[in-house]
C-alpha cells in the first residue's frame, strides 16, 4: 500500500493540512497504516508535483501559515483507479524481531522471557483499548448515517480481532513459560 493513495482517500474527504492528515491517521486507520509527519509532508510535496493534489495557503495571525491540501480531478482518478486493483497477495509479508527473540528463545532466562510477554500483553491491551474508543466514535458515525462509517468499521474490526488473538497468543505462551520455569525448580 501506498502512502500517496493513502492521502488520496484521507483528502477525498476533505482538505486538509498535513498535521490534521497525521492527526485522522492516528484516529481513524492507525490499526493497519501508519506514516511519520516527515513522511506525509515529503509524499504531499512528491503529489503536488505530480498534480494529483494542490494546496493554498491560508495566513494565520500569530502563527505559521497554513497549507491545506485537496485532491485534484487527476487525483481523484489516481485514487479510484488504485482501488479498483487488489493486489493478488492480500497480506503483506512481515518480519517480526520480537517473534525471532521467541523461536531462538531457550538461549534466555524464562523470567526474561515471561517479563517480556507481559510487557508485550499490556501493550496490546493498551493499543485494544484504544481501538474500543475508536469503535465508539465509529459506531456514533454510524448512528449519523455516515455512509464511509461502515468501512471504517471493517477495517478496525480486523485490528480488534488481530489484537485479542495476540493477547490470547501472548498469554498461552506465557502459561508454557511459567510451566517451563516451574519445571526447572
Amino acid at each position: 500500500m501506498a502512502l500517496n493513495h493513502t492521502l488520496l482517500g484521507l483528502l477525498s474527504f476533505k482538505p486538509m493540512t498535513g498535521y490534521q492528515l497525521k492527526q485522522l491517521f492516528e484516529s481513524s486507520i492507525n490499526h493497519f497504516w501508519n506514516a511519520h509527519m516527515s513522511q506525509i509532508y515529503r509524499e504531499l510535496s512528491s503529489m503536488e508535483e505530480k498534480g494529483w493534489v494542490t494546496s493554498i495557503i491560508e495566513p494565520q495571525e500569530g502563527k505559521p501559515d497554513k497549507k491545506i491540501y485537496s485532491v485534484t480531478q487527476e487525483g481523484t482518478e489516481v485514487f479510484k483507479r488504485w482501488l479498483q486493483e487488489f493486489p493478488e497477495t492480500m497480506e503483506e509479508a512481515g518480519r517480526s524481531d520480537f517473534l525471532a527473540r521467541i523461536f531462538f528463545a531457550s538461549h534466555i532466562d524464562p523470567a526474561d522471557l515471561a517479563y517480556e510477554l507481559r510487557r508485550f500483553i499490556r501493550k496490546r491491551q493498551d493499543q485494544l483499548n484504544s481501538y474500543r474508543e475508536t469503535e465508539a466514535r465509529i459506531k456514533e458515525q454510524r448512528k449519523k448515517g455516515d455512509p464511509d462509517a461502515v468501512f471504517w468499521y471493517m477495517t478496525l474490526r480486523r485490528g480488534v480481532k488481530t489484537t485479542e488473538a495476540s493477547i490470547e497468543w501472548a498469554q498461552e505462551c506465557l502459561d508454557l513459560v511459567e510451566e517451563i520455569k516451574r519445571n526447572k525448580e
